[in-house]
């Protein structure tokens, strides 16, 4: 499939699901209200929990399409990003409420209308299960296939409630109620932590996970004609964009040489380890210059 209308494919995927994600929280929380089942308020919860990651492969998809300006250069990628942070702010509250909620519902048990819960409960496994499916069509996307790991995390919690409703009508235990929406809020904040994590990651414009400026050098000195790699730079510039700078030592050569050598750097940074915005300066050396080495940035002391 061609790319625009691979994009466009994925793009319609994603608004759907959102769609559907948002209308099921807001049935699983008025459900959840009425059947006095704290175990489907924490999963409407738990299904907001995937907005963030779906707001962010939207965003991703939209600005795929959308080139750079000139007031934003690298174009608007941490705007998904912020947006992520915030969200997961919020969620890793809203664990901590049905928390302590769940630990209400212990002290003063109320009665719990099973059938309801058992259906919205069906209802939000049919519908999980469907986003995950269409989903799971594009996974060759590394942004969508994180997206539908969350979400199949979510058709197995409905698991879980259908399983504890059907549970309280063959026991009368009220107590799995509120064992459930534990489940359900530890979910929330596995999944909120790790959003929470990544996204700072991209804020301070950390290197992301498995690039190192060692491996990245070691790489590039692989090239012929490479002498030395230093003030090597790597930082996030959104989701799925990677971006670096750095000085490299080459022999003195005429310019044609030297063109040379950098398609190749941009060929091993962009193919080994997805860079793809770089900005390489040369430096010249003059022979025998018989060095060939990465030099780390120096620590740099405290202030006393």
């Amino acid at each position: 499939m061609p790319p625009h209308l691979h994009s466009r494919s994925a793009h319609g995927v994603v608004t759907v699901a959102l769609a559907a994600t948002l209308a099921l929280a807001a049935v699983e929380l008025v459900a959840g209200t009425a059947g006095h089942s704290l175990a489907l308020v924490g999963d409407a919860w738990h299904n907001l929990s995937d907005l963030p990651s779906l707001a962010l492969a939207w965003i991703a998809l939209y600005l795929e399409r959308r080139p750079p300006d000139d007031r934003k250069t690298y174009g608007y990628q941490r705007a998904g990003v912020l947006a992520a942070f915030v969200n997961a702010l919020v969620l890793a509250g809203i664990a901590i409420f049905i928390c302590v909620e769940g630990y209400e519902r212990i002290v003063h048990p109320e009665p719990v209308r099973t059938r309801l819960m058992m259906m919205v409960g069906v209802l939000a496994l049919v519908i999980n299960g469907a986003i995950s499916w269409g989903l799971g069509q594009e996974r060759a996307d590394l942004n969508l296939r994180a997206v539908f790991i969350h979400n199949f995390g979510d058709a197995l919690s409905n698991l879980g409630i259908i399983a504890g409703a059907w549970i309280i009508q063959r026991t009368g235990q009220r107590l799995v109620d509120p064992l459930v929406a534990f489940l359900i809020a530890g979910m929330i904040l596995w999944s909120s932590f790790g959003v929470l994590v990544e996204s700072s990651n991209i804020l301070l414009e950390s290197a992301p996970p498995g690039i190192s400026p060692e491996r990245v050098a070691a790489a590039m000195l692989r090239v012929p004609g490479v002498r030395e790699v230093h003030d090597v730079h790597i930082w996030s510039l959104g989701s799925r964009s990677v971006a670096l700078s750095c000085h490299v030592r080459i022999l003195d050569m005429p310019t044609s040489e030297s063109e040379r050598i950098g398609h190749r750097l941009h060929d091993i940074l962009k193919n080994e380890f997805g860079i793809s915005h770089t900005t390489i300066q040369f430096e010249h050396t003059h022979p025998p210059g018989d060095f060939h080495r990465y030099m780390p940035e120096p620590a740099r002391k405290e202030s006393p």
